[in-house]
């Protein structure tokens, strides 16, 4: 492939952070009594915390103090958890970006996480936050995925001039939709959710890790 740039997802994509924040989010639900499942939870994965928690907020009837409760107590827990080493690399995302960065192919990070999150957790694995030109967190937009607008920024600020050259890269269904939203070429790597005939349609192709795209780049 022809590359101008490469826009990375984080959670589910760089890091194998969905893993964590389950964890965390369920420690949180048992402290506080409430009924959370894997399933509940995979319907959020890509889309933020904002709508998360108003999604929330319906599902536990109205009770906006216990969501409220519910997420900072899930937020107190992540860090303790990624300092314990909890919080995995991707397989294949070093060797990815070493080739990208080889090939003087510049990539960002878009994520719909905050980027006080984003910064700790590459401050606290082997990913070189320096070898990404830029980060957009969900600071930088209005609205978080599948709405489009967090990889129209990233392209903008990633420099790429042809939308036909750049690839995302995505784990979720949000992020697909995002990506098919904003017009831009998106691979699947599926990290909690399985992929659906639609992504199929949706995307490039649906590889089975990191090592897989850097394979795929250098081969079409």
């Amino acid at each position: 492939m022809e590359l101008e740039l490469v826009i990375f997802d984080m959670d589910g994509v760089i890091f194998d952070s969905e893993k964590v924040y389950y964890h965390a989010n369920k420690l949180a639900a048992e402290k506080l009594k409430m009924d959370y499942s894997l399933d509940y939870y995979k319907q959020f994965i890509g889309a933020g915390t904002e709508p998360m928690k108003e999604q929330m907020i319906k599902d536990y009837g109205n009770d906006r103090t216990l969501i409220e409760d519910f997420l900072k107590l899930s937020s107190q827990y992540v860090h303790p958890l990624v300092e314990r080493g909890e919080l995995l690399v991707k397989p294949g995302f070093i060797a990815l970006t070493d080739y990208l960065r080889a090939k003087e192919i510049p990539y960002v990070v878009a994520s719909s996480n905050y980027r006080s999150e984003i910064e700790f957790f590459l401050d606290h694995t082997p990913v070189d936050k320096h070898g990404f030109k830029e980060i957009i967190s969900a600071e930088d937009v209005h609205e978080t995925k599948p709405a489009p607008e967090i990889f129209l920024t990233a392209f903008k600020k990633g420099g790429a001039k042809d939308k036909n050259k750049a690839l995302v890269i995505e784990d979720s269904d949000n992020g697909i939709l995002a990506a098919n939203r904003a017009n831009l070429p998106v691979i699947m790597v599926p990290d909690v959710i399985e992929p659906t005939p639609t992504q199929e349609k949706q995307t490039l192709a649906i590889l089975d890790d990191l090592n897989a795209v850097r394979s795929f780049i250098t081969t079409h």
